[in-house]
């Protein structure tokens, strides 16, 4: 019988199949293993790459620093308008190469603040592609702090001044010296309603220390995490000599007879008001045209400035002059003084604006001679027309309408006869770095007892002047006001002209490419 072949044959083709199937398999493998190993490769190149772009990004970021701190370590501004390197060419080494390039505002001449761009270049070693860091950066305004001082000890006998629980604070708060803070358990209310920094490394508590996050709530609002300790040293400035060239329009040839001068080329105005001696000065709004009145008293001489910020004119009158001087154009907002002014008060008018638009602004610096020791005394309520609100948008009319003043003399004192509930609107520094007083106070601090000062704006001083006394046992108040200083927001965006500045610079905005 013969043997059957189909079974044989079915045999071969099964063999045939999986042979079939095992090549497949493998040259599936094969091709998802180069897949893989591509993959792998990609990956491993995107890595390298992103390292060396990210040290690149870094090179940059450090030349754009540096260039930064190379403006922090001027003693002025540049005044060029030209590009330039702070870094004297490319920085090599072997981790690769970085360049700065500085571009000044082409607004920097005709502004107080002056703002520069910063270009940070950087490249690593095995990168092809440079990164770039772009920084705009803008002279920081002392009127940045609610509250700053050099030394915490009293202007006059040297003492520790002390916070205590019924001092309220709101805006930045800054000293160079070590924190005194007179406070317990019992106090509700929060001493301080925004940053606190110290240089020192430590505050000085009575009769004890915050011991949870509820009790430091009640000396600061935002709690231990707002304190700063070990804080950089701020100077002072060192004069006001920024100031006087500003109201004078020039470095050089300043008028030493006793008047008021006003700088100008034809019947238009250049600069600002340069006061050659003592005198004493008022604030006033016109009632029928809103227009800012000042009177600068010398003496039996009166001059008398109506500044119209709608018709960009000044109309001055001139002690002796039966008419008035009508100049084009306003005061460059700086009223320079080489004495003492004896009497500051009055209200500061609007500014001229439109819907939701400042047209002019109504902001003044009233400077002294601080290194001569020249003083500014306040000697009834120095207010806006309209105070500015800052639960509002910035849009809103009181916040478009409110002037800005700022002080600065070596010391700035509140007569002993003001009124009891008095109010300063206003950013005041009082001494500069090399001064050995400088301070704000009020001259009867032990001898009468008062309400309460009300300042809106901000006080730097050299030391801390005495504005009143109370008691360590039961923190009631004694003699002389209680403190209320509110922190005018808009001054660290929009400080009043020339007011001096920190040396340091504020970021503005910040990107890579």
């Amino acid at each position: 019988m013969t043997k059957p072949v189909t079974c044989v044959r079915r045999m071969k083709s099964e063999d045939g199949s999986a042979f079939l199937f095992a090549i497949i398999a493998l040259v599936v493998l094969l091709t998802v293993g180069a897949a893989s190993l591509q993959i792998a490769m990609q990956s491993l190149d995107r890595a390298k790459h992103n390292e060396y772009s990210a040290a690149s990004f870094n090179l940059a970021e450090a030349a754009a620093d540096m260039a930064e701190a190379w403006l922090r370590a001027q003693p002025a501004p540049p005044s060029t308008t030209d590009p330039f390197d702070p870094l004297g060419g490319t920085v090599t080494d072997p981790t690769g190469s970085m360049s700065a390039i500085i571009y000044p505002s082409a607004g920097n001449p005709g502004t107080w603040q002056k703002t520069y761009t910063i270009e940070g270049i950087g490249q690593a070693a095995r990168d092809s592609h440079p990164r770039r860091v772009i920084m705009k950066v803008q002279e920081q305004s002392f009127a940045l702090y609610a509250y700053f001082t050099d030394q915490e000890r009293s202007s006059v006998s040297n003492g520790t001044i002390w916070f205590y629980a019924r001092d309220r604070i709101e805006g930045p708060v800054h000293t160079n010296d070590t924190l005194h803070i007179s406070w317990d358990s019992t106090s509700a209310d929060p001493i301080f309603r925004d940053t606190i920094s110290s240089h020192a490394n430590n505050v000085d508590w009575s009769p004890r220390a915050p011991r949870n996050p509820n009790e430091w709530r009640r000396v600061a609002q935002g709690g231990q995490d707002a304190l700063t300790l070990g804080a950089d040293y701020i100077p002072l400035p060192d004069s006001t000599e920024r100031q006087r060239n500003a109201a004078w329009g020039d470095d050089w040839n300043f008028p030493t007879d006793e008047g008021v001068n006003v700088p100008h080329a034809g019947s238009t105005l250049t600069a600002g008001i340069f006061v050659s001696g003592d005198c004493e000065m008022e604030f006033d709004v016109d009632p029928s045209t809103g227009c800012q009145l000042i009177d600068i008293v010398q003496g039996s001489d009166t001059t008398e400035f109506t500044v119209d910020l709608e018709n960009n004119t000044t109309t001055v009158l001139y002690p002796g002059d039966e008419d008035p001087t009508i100049y084009t154009g306003l005061p460059n907002g700086v009223i320079y003084c080489t004495g003492d002014i004896d009497s500051l008060e009055g209200t500061v008018a609007d500014n001229y604006e439109n819907g939701s638009t400042i047209l002019r602004r109504n902001a003044w610096t009233i400077a002294t001679d601080v290194s001569a020791g020249k003083d500014v005394t306040l000697t009834d309520n120095l207010q806006y027309q309209t105070p500015p609100d800052s639960t509002k948008p910035e849009t809103h009319p009181s916040n478009l309408r409110a002037p800005a003043v700022g002080i600065v003399a070596e010391d700035v004192i509140v007569h002993r006869d003001c009124p009891n509930e008095m109010t300063i609107d206003a950013v005041i520094l009082a001494g500069g770095e090399n001064t050995t007083n400088g301070t704000f106070y009020y001259a009867g601090w032990q001898d009468y007892k008062r309400n309460n000062l009300h300042i809106l704006g901000g006080i730097i001083q050299k030391k801390r002047g005495p504005i009143g006394t109370f008691n360590p046992y039961n923190n009631v108040h004694v003699s002389g006001y209680n403190k209320d200083y509110h922190y005018d927001p808009r001054m660290a965006d929009s400080p009043p002209p020339y007011f001096p500045t920190t040396g340091e610079y504020d970021v503005k905005s910040w990107q890579e490419k």
